[in-house]
This record gives C-alpha cells, sequence and structure tokens, in this order.
C-alpha cells in the first residue's frame, strides 16, 4: 500500500470529515443498526478520556463496529471537530501498513489539536502489531497524547498487547473494554411492549446485593411481571444476544440462518485461521462441546471421538475461547481458578449451540449456561477487563464429588445452582445448604424465601435483577 492509496481509502471511509451532519445516513454500519426494527445502543466507549489507549475485545458480528461508530457520532455531537478523529479497518493488513496508515492520516488532519483513533479488527494484524503501536506511542510525542481505541476478536493478542503498551496508556478508566451480545434486560426491551417498571430499587444489582433481605424487599415488585418475564427468558435462551439475530426475532420471528454460517464460517477461517482442520472437523467439534456443555470437558476423550492428537485439540480450545466463542468455567480452589483441573466449557450465546444441525441441546443446559454468562457479564460492568481473566465466575465440587454450578471472588458469599424446574428442587439443594455459602437456586417459576441458607429464584427474575 502506498501513502496516497491510503489517504484515498480514508478519505472514502472517513465521511465525517466531509459531511459531520449527514455521514451517518450514509455510513453503512450505521445505515444497517438503523434498519434493525429496534433502537440499540451499546455503551461500551461513553466515558473515553483524552490520551487514553483503550481494548474493546468481543466475538466478531457482535457490534463492534457499530459501537467505534457509536462512539465517533457522540464526539461529532459534543463538539469534537470532525477531522481530529480517524477510524481505520485493518483487518488482513501488515504491522508496517498499520504505520503508513498512521502516517497517511497524519497528513489530511490539522495540524494542532487533540486526536481520536479507532484502529478496527487489529487483531487480524498477525506480525507485531502490539510493537508497531508501542513504537507509535513512543516516538511521535503526539499520537503519545492521543486518545487510541483498539478493537479486536483475539483475547489472547490483546492480552499480549497489554504487556506491550504497558505504561503507554494514560489515564483511561478501565482501559480493557468487552463487548458481548446483548443481555437479558435489554432483550426484553427490545422486544417486549411489556416490561417492570424502572424502580430505584429495581437497578441493575452487583451479585453480591442479591442477599435474603434484599431479595424479600425487590422480587414482590417483580411478581406481577414474572410470567412475562419468564416466557422472555425462554425466548432469549433460543434466540441469543447478537444484535442480528434479535432484529430477525423482532421483525419476523425468524430463524438466523444467515448469522450462523457466517459464524461458522468465521470460526473456521478466522479462529483455526492457523490451522490444518477442515471445516467437517470444525462444526464435529463445536456439536461434540454443545453436547457436554454443561460437563467438564474431558480432553483426552473429546480428542479420541474427534481423531486428533490432545495438543492439536487443546490448540482448538484454546483458539475458541481466545476468539469468544466459549468462556472456561474452571473449578474453584479456595476462590481461585484450579487451571489443572478440567473446566466446563460454556459457550458465549446460545446460537453458537445449534450452529450446526443435529447439535441442538436440552433447554435446562441452555439456561444453566445463560444464567453462567449474566453472572460474567455483572462481573465485568462492577469490574471491567477482568471478563477475560476467567477467575471471576468458577464451579465448586464437593468432597463428595458434588457440584455446585457458579462460585466467585465478588459474590458476597453467594453460590448458584441452576435448577429448571417448577418445583422439586429442595433436593439439590442439600448440597448449598452443607457449603460455605449461602445459596440462590435458579428454579424456572418457584420463589421461596423462608430458608436463610438456601433461597429458591426464578431464573428470569435474577437475570433481569443482573442486567446480563
Amino acid at each position: 500500500m502506498k501513502r496516497g492509496e491510503a489517504q484515498q481509502i480514508l478519505a472514502a471511509t472517513n465521511r465525517w470529515w466531509r459531511d459531520p451532519t449527514r455521514w451517518n445516513s450514509e455510513d453503512p454500519d450505521l445505515r444497517e443498526a438503523a434498519g434493525a426494527p429496534f433502537s440499540y445502543r451499546a455503551d461500551v466507549l461513553d466515558d473515553l478520556a483524552p490520551g487514553g489507549l483503550y481494548m474493546l475485545r468481543g466475538p466478531r458480528r457482535v457490534g463492534k463496529t457499530v459501537a467505534v461508530k457509536g462512539a465517533i457520532r457522540d464526539l461529532i455531537a459534543d463538539g469534537v471537530p470532525p477531522r481530529h478523529i480517524v477510524h481505520m479497518a485493518v483487518d488482513g493488513l501488515r504491522s508496517r501498513d498499520l504505520g503508513l496508515l498512521v502516517d497517511a492520516a497524519e497528513g489530511l488532519m490539522p495540524a494542532e489539536g487533540h486526536r481520536y483513533w479507532f484502529i478496527d479488527e487489529i487483531t487480524g494484524i498477525a506480525d507485531g502489531w502490539p510493537e508497531r503501536i508501542k513504537w507509535l506511542r513512543d516516538n511521535d510525542p503526539r499520537f503519545r497524547t492521543d486518545t487510541l481505541v483498539l478493537t479486536g476478536s483475539s483475547a489472547a493478542d490483546l492480552t499480549r498487547a497489554t504487556k506491550a503498551l504497558a505504561g503507554r496508556r494514560g489515564d483511561a478508566r478501565a482501559p480493557d473494554r468487552v463487548l458481548m451480545p446483548i443481555g437479558f434486560r435489554s432483550f426484553l426491551s427490545l422486544t417486549s411492549t411489556q416490561t417492570p417498571p424502572a424502580m430505584p430499587k429495581l437497578v441493575r444489582h452487583r451479585i453480591a446485593d442479591l442477599t435474603r433481605a434484599h431479595l424479600k424487599e425487590v422480587l414482590p415488585e417483580l411478581a406481577p411481571w414474572q410470567d412475562v418475564l419468564i416466557r422472555a427468558w425462554e425466548t432469549y435462551v433460543g434466540c441469543g444476544g447478537f444484535p442480528v439475530a434479535v432484529a430477525q426475532h423482532v421483525a419476523a420471528r425468524a430463524e438466523p440462518a444467515v448469522l450462523r454460517r457466517s459464524l461458522v464460517d468465521v470460526i473456521h477461517g478466522d479462529a483455526f485461521r492457523r490451522a490444518d482442520w477442515s471445516q467437517a472437523q470444525s462444526t464435529d467439534l463445536l456439536r461434540r462441546l454443545a453436547m457436554n456443555v454443561c460437563s467438564p470437558v474431558n480432553v483426552a476423550s473429546l480428542a479420541n471421538d474427534t481423531g486428533v492428537a490432545q495438543s492439536t485439540l487443546k490448540r482448538r480450545l484454546d483458539e475458541l475461547r481466545e476468539a469468544f466463542v466459549v468462556w472456561p468455567c474452571y473449578r474453584e480452589d479456595n476462590l481461585h481458578p484450579k487451571l489443572g483441573a478440567q473446566p466446563k466449557l460454556y459457550f458465549t450465546d446460545p446460537i453458537y449451540t445449534n450452529l450446526t444441525p443435529g447439535s441442538t441441546i436440552d433447554f435446562s443446559q441452555l439456561s444453566q449456561q445463560q444464567l453462567g454468562v449474566a453472572l460474567l457479564r455483572t462481573t465485568e460492568r462492577t469490574n471491567p477487563g477482568t471478563l477475560v481473566g476467567h477467575d471471576q465466575v468458577m464451579h465448586h465440587r464437593t468432597a463428595s464429588r458434588k457440584e455446585i454450578d457458579f462460585v466467585g471472588p465478588a459474590f458476597g458469599g453467594i453460590a448458584f445452582e441452576s435448577k429448571y424446574v417448577d418445583g422439586g428442587w429442595r433436593r439439590d439443594a442439600l448440597t448449598l445448604k452443607a457449603s460455605r455459602w449461602r445459596g440462590i437456586v435458579a428454579t424456572r417459576s418457584e420463589t421461596d424465601l423462608s430458608d436463610p441458607a438456601v433461597a429458591a429464584v426464578p431464573v428470569a427474575l435474577l437475570a433481569w435483577l443482573l442486567d446480563s
């Protein structure tokens, strides 16, 4: 790529430079978002600090580019000069192209003033982009103090970059951000005309807020809405939170077949891009993981079933984790992850469990998975950047080899057990009662707060309170 060619591309794609008032109506990403049957805006980039270096991670197709374009629109509305903002899509380029693009953009931007750089899908550059960004922050005095947002779909690449860029991230508060699929409360507001009122006591909760005393206060406020919440939860667990899937559900109650095919292609071509691995192997692995979604992964058995070496299978599982397709729920050891033990692998969204024919899983397992995701999203909201550490939501195994589904260091001494039933959960609660935690059993519809040690709460109400 030559400098003039790069400048032509930047002028064509940064439409706000020439028309700061109407560019968003012509931008293909924002136009597609505006064409959805609802208005949804992720707030993941709302509080950019001058001079901060942010990393925005998340799975492909989740809306990171739309979030970036929305942030640009907000900056312009807040009075930032349009030509002080530049967006670059760099997926598939080389690190030397990145340096050239920055130089080309500087030739088109005003010589003075604070600038905002949005570099999209930087993890698509395979040959040392962290070192190039580090060099620019170290050697370009103006670029060093600019606000910089890097987005990517590889947790591993961005995690390595945080080490390389240590000390070069300015005064950014919570510089590591994760954009996940739409959560349950947002899903309900987008898909239903019936939603619980936004009363102060029903604001988004931390997990530790769900004490017995507080549940006694807030659950009666949600009781009139219980049937609405349960129906919405069962829809959500089937649909998932990818914006395209939600839009198709709202518009026509349609299955997102195109999105499914796209995600298969993304996993095979992106997550497994360095692997000598057929698409049939990719879909077979996803199907087998879906079948065992609530059980610890037996790598030896799974490698034998898929016909590959254990080392190969471990690499594929790591790549799925790095691409935000799955997340590991480790066994806890004194509220730290026991990395040597077999983790459970949950998907980050229900759509991943039925990408291929014959890969649908039991609804109660899906509900357990999505409760875990709700807890994961809540810990990320209260402590941004922790989601990729996989040390906030874990499971517990007792001395008698019984399991408690979810525990965590920020849960305030609460443990969760998922039992998607209308009754008959008390036997399963005995494990919680014998543990060192106060327990919550996430049922389908039954509420019972009579026992000081274990409460039963419908999972839909829990998810709504946590705003998963």
